[in-house]
């Protein structure tokens, strides 16, 4: 009789523990699902991307330009559903900003420009990183998204900057003088351009 009072006693501060178990369990649940809300909400208020304007001159050099049309429509899109909606997002922004350097044209494809997409591709890598977490880290990710509309802003008027040169035309024997101060091609007289 008395072992079966031990053994009563020993299930029920048994099955008493797991109810505690269970209940810090579900406060757990709770915090982690408010953040999870709190998280989303701060993501869709600030989750706002700016490509500037462009001229007609640049839009009709990057026409072809597959790899950087896909970025422009991928960026303006904004994911609405949940968190892993924003997952996803910043994981296909992040493979966008890589393609970029595929296919640059040929008047861009210079190294002041092939630097802003590398910039700009190690900040949505970074947003990539800050949304797969555990814990997401939604101060970053505020701070982040400003830098990344100023990486952009940069590589369009470095751009732009690029297209307003060419179209300035040169005057008579400008392009004699240049290469005769090309120090590359004085040091390699076999050299030519791309």
């Amino acid at each position: 009789m008395r072992h079966f009072l031990l053994i009563g006693i020993l299930f029920i501060s048994v099955f008493a523990s797991c109810n505690k178990v269970d209940t810090r369990e579900q406060e757990n649940q709770l915090r982690a699902q408010k953040h999870t809300d709190t998280v989303f909400t701060i993501l869709t208020k600030n989750w706002v991307f700016k490509i500037p304007t462009q001229s007609t001159a640049l839009q009709t050099e990057v026409s072809d330009w597959k790899a950087w049309l896909e970025f422009r429509n991928d960026i303006s899109i904004t994911p609405v559903s949940s968190i892993s909606a924003f997952q996803k997002k910043s994981e296909k922004l992040s493979n966008s900003s890589l393609n970029l350097f595929n296919e640059i044209p040929t008047n861009l494809n210079r190294p002041d420009i092939r630097s802003r997409i590398t910039v700009l591709n190690t900040l949505l890598s970074n947003l990539e990183m800050y949304l797969t977490l555990d814990k997401i880290q939604e101060k970053q990710i505020i701070r982040l998204i400003p830098q990344i509309n100023t990486a952009i802003a940069s590589l369009v008027s470095q751009m732009e900057e690029i297209v307003v040169k060419k179209s300035i035309p040169k005057e008579i024997g400008e392009a004699e003088m240049l290469q005769a101060l090309d120090t590359l091609r004085l040091a390699n007289p076999t050299f030519t351009e791309n």
